[in-house]
C-alpha cells in the first residue's frame, strides 16, 4: 500500500515539473519570438534608413555640384558653371500617368560649396612656405578624393534614372557591392599616384619672403645636391612603399569614406522646406509606410510560425489580415496622403563646365633623370658658359 502512495506521489510530481517546463518552454519561446521581433523591426529600419540616404545622394548626383572637376573650386578658387543651378529633381514618384512627385533642390550655394579637407589642402598649396613634400602627399590624397567623387556621382546619376521604388528597395545591397569595388580601385589608384606624383621630390619653393604664392621650380641634375636629395626620396618612397603598405593603406580606405559621408552632410529644400540626408529618412519611412509594414507583417507571420507554432502562426495571419481588411482600427495598411505634388520634371544631370587647364608633366623616370623641365639642357649648358666666361 506504502509503494502505491509513493509511486502516485512521485507521477504527480513528475507531472507538476512536466507542465512547470512547458510553460518555460513556452514563455522561452514567446520571448525569443519578441526578440526575434525586435531584431528584424532594427533591420527593416535601418535598410529603409540607408535607403534615404542613397536616395538622396542619387538626387545629389543629378544636381551635379560634387567637387568631381579638379580644375574648379574646391581644388582651385575658380567656381564651376552649373546649368540649371538649382535643378529640380523628382522624389516620392507616384505610379501614375503622368508621374508626380515632389521637388528636391540641392543648390550649390556657400554652405553646399564647402569642403574642409578639399579647402584646407587649397589654402596650403598657396601659402608661401608651401613644401613639396606635403604636395606630394596632398596630390595623391586630392587625386582620390576627386576620383571618388567623380565615381561616386557617375555611378549614383546612374541609379537616378531608376524607379524610385528600386532605388529604396535595392539600394542598400547594390551600393554595398558597389563599395567593396570601388575600395579596390581606390587602392589600385592609390599605388598609380604614388608613384606617379614623385614627380614633387623634383621641385622646390625658391619664394623664401614669406609672403604671396609658392614659386615652384625645377631640380635638375644640374643641381647636384638637390638632385641627389630628390633621388634619394624617391629611393626611400619605393622602400616605404613596399615595406609599409599596411601601415599607408589607410590613405585610399580614409579618402572613400570621406567622400561617401561628406556626400551626406550637403543640404537641400523639398517644397522650399530645408531638408538634409538624415532627415530625409522620417520623409521616407512615411512615404514608403506601406512597403515597410507589409514586409514587417510578413516577418511577423514567419516568426510566429517558426517559433511559437502552426496555430499562434495562423492566428498571426488572421490578425494581419483583419487589420488590413479594417475590422481591427488600426490604420497601419492605409498609404500616406501625398500632397504638394506636380508633373515629374526631367532626370537629366545638371551640366558643369569648368575651364581647361593644362599642366604639362613628364613621367617618372624622366623626373628621375632630369627633373620635371630637365630636359632643357641646352638652357641649362648656356647658364654654364656664361658662369665660365665671368
Amino acid at each position: 500500500m506504502s509503494d502505491s502512495n509513493d509511486t502516485s506521489s512521485i507521477d504527480e510530481k513528475k507531472g507538476q515539473e512536466s507542465s512547470s517546463g512547458s510553460v518555460e518552454s513556452y514563455v522561452s519561446k514567446v520571448l525569443g519570438f519578441l526578440y526575434s521581433i525586435i531584431v528584424i523591426f532594427i533591420i527593416i529600419l535601418l535598410y529603409f534608413s540607408s535607403s534615404s540616404l542613397i536616395l538622396f545622394v542619387c538626387k545629389l548626383a543629378q544636381a551635379n555640384i560634387l567637387p568631381t572637376e579638379p580644375n574648379c573650386a574646391p581644388y582651385t578658387t575658380t567656381q564651376p558653371n552649373i546649368s540649371p543651378s538649382p535643378i529640380q529633381t523628382n522624389i516620392f514618384t507616384t505610379f501614375t500617368d503622368p508621374e508626380m512627385s515632389m521637388k528636391l533642390e540641392i543648390p550649390y550655394d556657400d554652405y553646399n560649396s564647402k569642403n574642409k579637407i578639399i579647402d584646407m589642402f587649397r589654402e596650403y598649396k598657396d601659402k608661401s612656405s608651401s613644401n613639396f613634400l606635403a604636395n606630394y602627399f596632398i596630390s595623391i590624397t586630392e587625386s582620390l578624393m576627386q576620383f571618388d567623387y567623380s565615381m561616386i556621382n557617375t555611378i549614383m546619376n546612374f541609379f537616378n534614372n531608376s524607379p524610385e521604388a528600386v532605388i529604396i528597395g535595392l539600394g542598400p545591397i547594390l551600393v554595398s557591392f558597389l563599395i567593396c569595388l570601388g575600395v579596390l580601385f581606390n587602392g589600385l589608384y592609390f599605388i598609380y599616384l604614388w608613384f606617379y606624383n614623385m614627380y614633387w621630390f623634383f621641385k622646390t619653393n625658391t619664394n623664401v619672403s614669406g609672403e604671396g604664392k609658392p614659386e615652384w621650380e625645377d631640380v635638375t641634375f644640374w643641381s647636384p645636391l638637390n638632385w641627389c636629395l630628390a633621388v634619394g626620396l624617391v629611393i626611400l618612397f619605393i622602400f616605404v612603399f613596399f615595406f609599409g603598405l599596411p601601415f599607408i593603406s589607410f590613405i585610399p580606405f580614409a579618402t572613400i569614406f570621406y567622400c561617401i559621408l561628406s556626400c551626406l552632410s550637403y543640404k537641400g529644400k523639398i517644397n522650399g522646406k530645408s531638408v538634409m540626408s538624415f532627415s530625409l529618412i522620417k520623409d521616407v519611412l512615411k512615404h514608403y509606410k506601406l512597403s515597410f509594414v507589409i514586409i514587417m507583417s510578413i516577418f511577423v507571420v514567419i516568426l510566429a510560425f517558426s517559433n511559437l507554432g502552426a496555430i499562434p502562426g495562423v492566428f498571426s495571419i488572421l490578425t494581419v489580415a483583419l487589420i488590413y481588411w479594417g475590422v481591427i482600427g488600426i490604420d497601419i495598411f492605409n498609404p500616406v496622403k501625398e500632397t504638394n505634388l506636380s508633373q515629374s520634371v526631367s532626370y537629366n544631370q545638371a551640366t558643369k563646365k569648368c575651364p581647361a587647364v593644362f599642366h604639362k608633366k613628364h613621367g617618372f623616370l624622366y623626373n628621375l633623370i632630369f627633373g620635371q623641365k630637365g630636359g632643357n639642357i641646352t638652357s641649362e649648358l648656356k647658364k654654364i658658359g656664361k658662369n665660365l666666361h665671368k
